[in-house]
């Protein structure tokens, strides 16, 4: 009979010791605090005490973009995958923005597409194709309602965001293009690549291309121009030669001279002050150059220099013309301790500004720039590096009671709480740790190094009391404690096993006792020694040596007792279970086996990972065996029915060493990406054989879903614009949701004897059964069904799922959404569907989803009718709440002002009584004399402003306050329902609806 076996499942805990990983960039937010990309997660450090404000957590993917949104509280975040995600970075919470500033973003990625997303709407509005390589940089401009972008293709192109297409491309650069900067209200590009050399352009505007702020929406198209009309021709020998085009081009393009820097490397970022006054330019290197920006004045005074040093030699002057370099001097330079990953500057006063370095390193720092009449001074104001390791953990080690963990990388170690996650005390002097293990009592610490030192260490005091320096010669591999916990062994690559003891020592002053290790004997091997362990009861011995075999000797006599031969190449690690029955081995040729410890029988070889296993331990008392590797998995295995039971991912690196708890419910990892994670055991019991069929599904429905993403943009390579969206597991589930609910719609209104184009809220099911998922959703018939799955749908998702719906389930849902429209319900969400189904565009064939098949079927023409004439008046009835809107806000910021203005004329004072954190909202009082009265304003956290008048009850009957508007701003929201006695109405997705109500008594 066959019988299916449960296990307790580990899930991760928490994870620590990074400050910035390296596949991001760090972004100033404010004076005091920055935001850095930790792997997965995106912390909020403050520069003044080093300490984490705050945490966003919501993806498992690594964080490889952060972009600050102007004067807002808002930051985007770009990862791995492709997500992009917008927080709220006072709060923590996930969001997206509901103004019309800052409504659009622009993300460019390694699959050499732009993408325009539309932030209030959640979604893309088009993909932009053109470009050959990853996109470097992005950039919109403020003049023009263009879009200028650089890839690795060595191209710099110009997109017309009304037309969707590229309306010039730069020529002139041999390699990949990683950044740029527009000055000069936009008429001069400097560009940086490859070479050490910056790149000057001047751009002209042909053609007047109409601003932002009077243009359509970035996705309304209008007619393309002729783009075939291009004649490049341009050397970067000649730096004055002009870009030959054709006549009638919109934007032409000048090389006009280059600048030299200083570091080393191609260009990775460059960027300008707020003021534009400086320009910082970072390499691949640890110097940062910062270019002076010449204002008019300067340049006036740089020209009548040259013009008199001209005239002192006796040179005809003629005409002084400024070069690249006159324009934009060197100022000067900045060495960092590391390489720098990326930069961001901000203002903090006339000529004064702060600069963020990103390092490699797993750490940043913060410089304060002072721009002079001749050069840019700087001074490092912050430089956090003690949370963390500055190169890859090498070893780990925890305490007996599971409380502490110690760590060792190339130069230092660092003790950890294991719990907080964080770091007690640094070991600056430790050297290159390859070994560690905490002395019983956990109280001290033996290291082992590369160069062959073992030192003990008081964790206390973080004092070195011994370092033994001459006993061995090469690396000291490991470090396993006796059983009896009298003294340690160690092995090395010397090619030998030395035993030491533990003695208590008479400190100099006689007041105490310290502890030492002694030398007692030394084992010769064979060849070097990899990996030892001692079986739990004492009795044997394993080592690992580099010949790829283990040998087992007995403790007590050092005399062979087993020879265990089977991996291909050198064994790294080993373990022995409680019972001393089996030992566990690990390999470079990727490779877990299990041995018998009665006649070293080879009881099963795992193919574990894909990497070197780089450690295993056995949980607890159990057989059950933990196995990391270097392919970032770490993956737990029965030894006595030889199955796998759970891969853990999480780490971003190649993990290095792992260490459990003697109950076996902690078991703590460390990894090259610099993290150390937490992983516990939970009283969830996990199925293996359940587990492995939702893997597999899962698979199968990843690679379905790559399969067709590859072939939908196989049809879609030669548009230049395309939908934005991509096809996912995410988006075929949405799709299979909206389908049902149609389904599942039309049967039960059929049953139901219900009519479509009749209100919602004069519908009732006639049958007496109610379908369960109408009761989970609490919709009394199909048309509420299908509006609660509409609007379930993610906005990012919607657009995709239309694109897979049959062609015989469009009239049916056509006619939900005319219901819909009809009750005034839904209306944008309906909008969008009604537009995507039937649009014509032709910048996008596959975008016209079902368009040639409605216009030319009979039946749908009635529908079409009524959709034209439904539609338009949904949408002005929202116009016009929203214009109502906006005009109530006015209103009430005149009246305020005038109260304000008032009461500033009659002897009155502003107190503030308290402000609150950003995120419970500010409470200001404006108070009369005395008994007259206040006006207390509240402005909350969501975005409304309630202002309520509070006065006595003589000032209301002598007329004190009789000059005083009692007024509340209430705010209400779709769907909330809102008991009051007052007056409201309400609006339909995300549009606030502002009430003037009376509110004194």
């Amino acid at each position: 009979m066959y019988v299916v076996c449960d296990w307790f499942s580990y899930t991760p805990d928490v994870h620590y010791g990074i400050i910035a990983s390296a596949e991001g960039n760090g972004v100033i937010l404010s004076q005091e605090n920055v935001a850095m990309p930790a792997l997965e997660d995106i912390l909020i450090w403050s520069t003044k005490t080093g300490i984490v404000v705050n945490k966003l957590s919501g993806s498992k993917h690594v964080v490889t973009c952060l972009r600050k949104f102007p004067d807002r509280n808002q930051l985007a975040a770009g990862y791995y995958n492709g997500d992009i995600q917008i927080w709220d970075y006072t709060s923590g919470e996930s969001l997206i923005l509901f103004s019309s500033d800052g409504a659009y973003l622009v993300s460019g990625s390694q699959d050499t597409d732009i993408i325009v997303w539309d932030i209030i709407n959640e979604s893309g509005l088009y993909r932009l194709r053109g470009h050959k390589g990853p996109i470097h940089d992005a950039q919109m401009m403020t003049q023009h309602n263009l879009l200028v972008s650089c890839s690795r293709d060595g191209l710099v192109k110009f997109w017309d965001l009304d037309t969707q297409h590229c309306v010039h491309s730069l020529l002139g650069h041999r390699s990949e293009v990683n950044g740029f900067v527009m000055l000069n209200d936009e008429t001069t590009l400097i560009t940086g690549s490859s070479d050490d050399e910056l790149r000057c352009w001047s751009i002209s505007y042909e053609q007047e291309f109409t601003k932002p702020g009077e243009s359509s929406l970035p996705g309304q198209n209008k007619s393309a121009p002729a783009m075939n009309n291009l004649n490049v021709d341009i050397s970067e020998d000649q730096p004055s030669k002009r870009v030959k085009e054709s006549l009638g081009h919109p934007i032409s393009s000048t090389l006009i001279g280059s600048v030299s820097k200083k570091g080393t490397g191609r260009v990775m970022t460059l960027t300008l002050t707020p003021d534009q006054r400086c320009l910082i330019c970072q390499s691949a290197s640890k110097i940062i150059d910062i270019f002076r920006i010449r204002s008019v004045e300067e340049q006036q005074k740089r020209r009548a220099r040259k013009l008199k040093r001209a005239k002192e030699k006796g040179k005809d002057p003629g005409i002084i013309e400024l070069s690249v370099s006159d324009l934009y001097p060197l100022a000067g330079t900045l060495a960092c301790p590391s390489a720098v990953r990326a930069i961001d500057v901000s203002l903090n006063g006339p000529n004064l500004y702060n600069l963020l370095a990103t390092l490699n390193s797993n750490s940043f720092e913060i410089y304060t720039l002072t721009r002079t009449a001749k050069a840019v001074d700087s001074e490092r104001s912050t430089y956090l590096a003690l949370p963390g390791h500055r190169k890859p953990i090498r070893s780990l080690a925890l305490s007996s009671d599971a409380a502490l963990v110690l760590t060792t990388s190339n130069s230092s170690a660092k003790l950890w709480n294991r719990q907080t996650g964080q770091c007690i005390r640094t070991f600056s002097e430790a050297g290159y740790g390859v070994s560690a293990m905490f002395v019983p009592g956990d109280r001290q610490a033996l290291i082992g190094t590369k160069e062959g030192l073992l030192k003990l260490y008081d964790l206390a005091s973080g004092e070195c009391l011994q370092t033994e320096e001459d006993i061995h010669t090469k690396a000291i591999w490991s470090i396993s404690l006796l059983p009896d916990k009298q003294g340690f062994i160690t092995g090395s690559a010397d090619q030998t096993v030395k035993f030491w003891q533990f003695e208590l020592i008479q400190s100099e002053d006689m007041l105490r006792k310290t502890l030492s290790v002694e030398h007692t004997k030394t084992l010769e091997m064979t060849d070097e020694v990899t990996s030892t362990t001692f079986s739990p009861d004492g009795r044997l011995l394993a080592i690992a040596l580099l010949d790829s075999t283990v040998k087992v000797v007995y403790s007590d006599t050092l005399k062979p007792f087993l020879s265990l031969y089977g991996h291909k190449l050198p064994v790294v690690t080993m373990a022995i279970s409680s019972d001393n029955t089996l030992l566990a081995t690990g390999s470079a040729d990727k490779n877990v086996k299990i041995w018998g410890l009665d006649f070293g029988d080879c009881h099963k070889s795992f193919r574990a990972h894909q990497d070197t296993v780089t450690s295993v331990c056995f949980a607890g008392t159990t057989h059950y065996v933990f196995s990391t590797s270097r392919d970032k998995t770490i993956k737990q295995w029965d030894a006595d029915s030889f199955v796998l039971i759970q891969t853990l991912e999480g780490h971003q690196g190649p993990i290095s060493c792992c260490a459990i708890s003697s109950r076996g419910d902690v078991l703590v990892t460390g990894s090259h990406d610099k993290s150390i994670r937490t992983w516990v055991r939970t009283r969830e019991m996990l199925n293996v054989e359940e587990e492995q069929s939702i893997s597999r599904e899962l698979n199968y429905e990843i690679e379905q879903t790559e399969q067709e993403a590859r072939e939908f943009r196989a049809k879609t390579k030669e548009d230049e614009v395309a939908v934005a969206g991509k096809r996912s597991s995410e988006t075929l589930k949405a799709a299979d949701r909206l389908i049902e609910a149609i389904h599942l719609a039309v049967e039960e209104d059929a049953k139901g004897g219900s009519q479509f184009h009749k209100s919602w809220l004069m519908l009732q099911i006639i049958d007496s059964g109610v379908h369960p998922m109408f009761l989970a959703n609490n919709c009394k018939n199909g048309l509420q069904y299908v509006q609660t799955v509409l609007e379930k749908t993610p906005s990012s998702e919607l657009e995709e799922a239309l694109m897979l719906m049959p062609f015989s389930l469009v009239q049916k849902f056509l006619n939900y959404l005319l219901s819909l429209l009809t009750a005034n319900l839904s209306t944008e969400r309906c909008s969008r569907c009604i537009v995507f189904l039937l649009r014509s565009d032709s910048h996008c064939n596959l975008a016209r989803v079902h368009h040639n098949q409605l216009i030319t079927t009979t039946e749908y023409l009635d529908l079409i009718s009524r959709l034209q004439d439904a539609l338009p008046r949904a949408l002005g009835k929202l116009k016009n709440m929203v214009g109502f809107n906006l005009a109530a806000l006015r209103f009430l910021r005149q009246q305020f002002q005038e109260e304000l203005n008032n009461i500033g004329a009659g002897a009155g004072a502003i107190v503030v009584v308290a402000a609150a954190s950003a995120g419970a909202g500010a409470i200001v009082v404006v108070a009369t004399s005395a008994g007259a009265g206040a006006i207390v304003v509240v402005a909350t956290s969501a975005g409304a402003v309630i202002v309520v008048m509070i006065a006595s009850e003589a000032a209301v009957k002598d007329g004190s306050c009789s000059r005083f508007k009692h007024l509340q701003l209430q705010l209400l929201k779709f769907p909330d329902v809102v008991e009051s006695s007052s007056p409201f109405s309400f609006c339909i997705n995300r549009h606030w609806h502002f009430c003037l109500v009376e509110v004194f008594v």
